[in-house]
């Protein structure tokens, strides 16, 4: 004799579990993956926010003590900065300066604090000219100045 009609149902609810308890574990990895993402997203996005830095320079007396030209960096923003020559690139006139052509004053800047940058003199020329530094999280600010 074959199934009855109970039998074949039984076979076919086990069939529809397990076919839905799999279906359920691929959802709920991409539920999990989802989350994780949004986290990330959201931890890099209000890093980004609280970062923020101002060159406060006067743009027609650039201040140079005989090797370095010295341009002022104000945190304005609400996460410490390091400062050094990883986290932050220098351009004039859209030319990336060498790392070794400028230095900070401190490693760091506190919220509402004010480092120096000193860039080498041999690096800007004498007329008009444009910095733009690039922070963390590629915040960055742009500063016309004449010497």
């Amino acid at each position: 004799m074959g199934f009855s009609l109970t039998g074949t149902h039984i076979v076919f609810f086990v069939a529809a579990v397990s076919i839905a308890g799999v279906v359920s574990g691929v959802f709920v990895v991409i539920v999990t993956d989802l989350t994780n993402s949004f986290s990330d997203r959201g931890e890099r996005l209000t890093g980004e926010i609280d970062t923020d830095f101002k060159i406060i320079n006067d743009p027609e007396n650039i201040p140079d003590t005989g090797g370095d030209y010295i341009f002022y960096l104000k945190n304005i923003g609400e996460n410490k900065l390091i400062t050094d020559n990883e986290t932050f690139q220098i351009f004039v006139n859209g030319d990336i300066l060498l790392k070794n052509s400028y230095n900070f004053s401190s490693n760091y800047i506190y919220p509402w604090e004010v480092a120096e940058i000193k860039i080498d003199n041999t690096t800007i020329s004498a007329g008009t000219h444009q910095l733009r530094i690039v922070g963390p999280y590629a915040v960055a600010d742009v500063f016309r100045f004449t010497i």
